[in-house]
């Protein structure tokens, strides 16, 4: 069976480009072995509440991986980015990937 992998994404981010930013995360996922579940969309007012749910999701479905179009992605919010990626470290060891490698 697959890993599971979850999608993040900040629509103030993405330039109306969020179903081409997926399309590109779900083929990260693919072509590393994972099975690609779904993407939290975050909205434009970026108040922290999808981040919120993948926490949750990523320790319900027991799943240890995310993917992001960028890292920036996880800036700009209230909470800083390092804090975020600890969070989900911490609360989920998930490592996190992107897709602008």
């Amino acid at each position: 069976m697959e890993a599971l992998i979850y999608g993040y994404l900040r629509e103030d981010l993405a330039d109306g480009r969020s179903a081409e930013l997926e399309d590109a995360m779900s083929t990260l996922a693919r072509e590393a072995g994972l099975c690609f579940a779904a993407t939290f969309h975050e909205s434009t007012s970026g108040d922290g509440a999808a981040f919120a749910e993948l926490t949750q999701e990523l320790k319900r479905a027991d799943a240890h991986h995310v993917v992001v179009p960028s890292l920036d992605h996880f800036a700009g919010q209230t909470i800083p980015r390092c804090v975020l990626l600890a969070k989900l470290t911490r609360e989920a060891a998930a490592k996190v990937w992107t897709i602008d490698d």
